[in-house]
Parts: C-alpha cells; structure tokens; sequence
C-alpha cells in the first residue's frame, strides 16, 4: 500500500526500525502509520501544507510506534530526527559553499526570517547586518498535533531543526529551548560567522 509516507523524509525512518525490532515488527509498525495518515488526510482533508507534509506523518509514525512499542515512540522519533538533521546538515553545508551564498544570505536574512517565521508567533525578534535572533513563542506544527492529541511527535523535528541549522555557513547557529519540549519558546539564535 503505497501513501504519502513512502514519499517523504520520514521513510528513511523504516531502517531504523528495522534494526530496532526486526522486519516483521517493522513492517507491522510502517503499515500501521500508514494507516493512520490516511486516516488523518481523510478526517481532515482541507488540512494546509504544513499539516499534511509534517505533522501528519510524524504523528503517524509515534503513534504507530507507542501501538507496538509502548513508552519507545519519543527515543525512537527523536533518534531518527537526529540523524536526519545531520544528513541533511551536509546538505546545506554543500549548498552553502557555493562563492557568495553566505554574504546573499546575511544581505536578504531580514526577508528569510520573515518567510521562515511566517505563521509562527514571535517575540524579540531582531535582525541586523551580523546577527537574527528571535523567540518562538507558537508553533502551527506542534499546535497541530497538540490538537491532534500527540504533541510530543513533533519532537522528530525539533531534533531535525536543531542539527541542519547547524549546516549553514556563514551562521553560528544556537537554540536551546523548544516549544515542543515544554518550554516558553525556541530561542534562535544565529550570528554572522564570516
């Protein structure tokens, strides 16, 4: 049955759980979340982008893993966020290295922050020529799955968040609180590094 899933970013995650539980459990956990997200497309089917790319499969797949594996989804999910940010870290190290892109970067941050930020509630946000801070205060994806009724699935992608953003040149990059971990924002913080 192929979905959405078999599609994105997080199919990478049925490696891991194979070598986790084997490839019968495996198998049963990656056909269960698939699943779900039909489900979740079908209840809500006027869901935005966002919801439908992001949120839908990682609640999909915690889900899926706490049926099978109960009190395992978040080291699971967490685990595989991780190392997903980190493969895609050398991406953007990659594309970052291209001559002027860090400079064209630091020149336009005022109107990337603002599309990247967009739909998120911010406070002290502030952006100069060598440094752009800002404090996340809401974020529509974990609103989402709050809403849906698992809010800590979203923890795969703060772990994602917090190993790329570390694959820009150019930019030192800090954050050491997430909304989806409990706490009263994500603190970005990213300063020039030329």
């Amino acid at each position: 049955m192929k979905n959405y899933l078999d599609k994105t970013i997080f199919k990478r995650i049925k490696k891991d759980l194979v070598a986790k539980y084997g490839v019968e459990k495996a198998d049963k956990i990656w056909a269960y979340a698939k699943e779900m997200y039909l489900k979740l497309e079908k209840a809500i089917p006027n869901a935005d982008k966002e919801s439908k790319s992001f949120v839908f499969p990682a609640v999909s797949i915690y889900r899926s893993i706490e049926n099978y594996a109960p009190g395992e989804a978040l080291e699971v999910t967490r685990a595989f966020g991780t190392k997903t940010g980190l493969r895609l870290k050398k991406l953007f190290r990659r594309i970052t290295a291209l001559p002027g892109i860090p400079t064209l970067m630091w020149k336009n941050m005022d109107k990337l922050a603002t599309k990247m930020s967009a739909g998120y509630g911010l406070r002290n946000r502030e952006v100069t020529n060598d440094k752009c801070n800002m404090d996340v205060i809401s974020c529509p994806l974990y609103d989402k799955a709050k809403e849906l009724g698992t809010p800590e699935a979203i923890q795969m992608i703060c772990c994602m968040d917090k190993e790329y953003m570390n694959g820009f040149r150019g930019i030192d990059y800090k954050r050491t609180k997430s909304v989806a971990e409990g706490d009263d924002c994500c603190d970005y913080r990213m300063t020039r590094s030329l």
